[in-house]
């Protein structure tokens, strides 16, 4: 289907999440929005009564994207839960850093505003959910600390984001890869 082919709601989200994640959301006007996605401002604020709501929409869909890939990716590997850490990390390296070239979203977003704003809470609520998911499949491999490895997981993932978006450096994913199964590997039981 082509954008102008697209029904109202879905060419403002597209809009949105192009402008918002390549410019930053305060940088982003409402009019600006508008006249990209070809609708009226009646129709944007049908759709999405304040930038807020708007704002919410798009890390809604940012999240459901994640969550889509994370779930996807433990399905397939239901019955092996260090593969799943594995392909996790693996995913990120392949699909999403040349996705992220400014970092993650929920972070930039989370960045350009304070206290209980939608979108720290949106990232709050994604991060949470991630680490969650990889606390389920520290604990399914009997890991000593699986909250903690989890926490450290979601660390290096971040970090593993904002430097392929800073530094330029070129080892990055094996970088990456080391220090993720470094994390998981130390706290698993030992063959005996």
């Amino acid at each position: 289907m082509k954008g102008s082919d697209l029904p109202a709601r879905e060419r403002i989200l597209q809009t949105a999440d192009r402008l918002f994640y390549d410019e930053g959301i305060h940088a982003v006007g409402i009019q600006r929005i508008v006249a990209e996605s070809r609708v009226t401002r009646v129709t944007l604020y049908r759709h999405f009564p304040s930038k807020d709501d708007l704002i919410a929409a798009y890390l809604d869909r940012r999240a459901a994207a994640d969550r889509a890939q994370v779930a996807s990716v433990v399905e397939q590997n239901a019955d092996d839960p260090r593969g799943a850490l594995t392909e996790l990390a693996e995913v990120l390296t392949r699909d999403d850093f040349g996705a992220v070239r400014r970092g993650c979203p929920f972070i930039n977003a989370s960045a350009e505003f304070t206290g209980s704003h939608t979108s720290r809470v949106h990232a709050r609520e994604i991060r949470g959910w991630v680490t969650g998911q990889l606390e389920e499949l520290l604990r399914r491999l009997d890991h000593r600390d699986p909250r903690s490895a989890a926490e450290q997981l979601m660390m290096v993932r971040t970090g593993a984001v904002v430097s392929c978006a800073l530094d330029g450096n070129d080892r990055l994913t094996d970088d990456f890869l080391r220090a993720w199964d470094g994390l998981i590997d130390g706290g698993l039981p030992q063959p005996r």
